[in-house]
């Protein structure tokens, strides 16, 4: 239940907001790569990283090397990898679901920012390649400096084609 690999307009929507001087990337739930990809072909340099590997975020001591951390972690373990961001106090992105639970409202009033795509997010999944989302997603970021607790972002039907 939590392989839901990120379709490429899904990363391009956050590129606009990544901060200036951000060298290189850790995808540290990197599934299949598809979030690297396209950070690749932006001209971002980016490592990933993923359990399948033997590399568990939750235990991990980051590489100091590392400018910030953009990742679609699993869902059930969402509130796990933003505390663990905020250990590392690098800037992050998560792509997560939308929501207003106790933990993100306290993220928002610790500083994160949310990136809000106006349409839902599709993900893929291992059994359907073109599903329909049942929830909104958001990415939710620290150390980005938007300037503002939501960002709504414009995500048309014709992007949606991007996967």
């Amino acid at each position: 239940r939590d392989l839901f690999q990120t379709p490429n307009y899904a990363t391009k929507l956050l590129i606009p907001y990544i901060p200036k001087g951000i060298g290189l990337i850790w995808e540290c739930a990197c599934g299949e790569g598809k979030i690297l990809k396209v950070l690749l072909e932006n001209g971002y340099g980016c490592s990933g990283t993923d359990l399948k590997q033997g590399i568990n975020f939750l235990d991990y001591d980051y590489p100091e090397y590392y400018d910030a951390i953009i990742t679609n972690p699993p869902f059930s373990l969402k509130r796990k990898f933003y505390e663990q961001c905020r250990r590392y106090e690098l800037p992050f992105a998560l792509l997560i679901p939308a929501d207003y639970s106790g933990w993100i409202i306290r993220a928002i009033q610790g500083g994160a920012e949310k990136i809000i795509p106006t349409r839902r997010i599709d993900y893929i999944t291992p059994t359907n390649k073109d599903s329909h989302s049942q929830f909104h997603s958001m990415w939710l970021t620290w150390g980005f400096g938007l300037g503002k607790t939501e960002t709504f972002v414009e995500l048309t039907n014709e992007m949606k084609e991007d996967i």
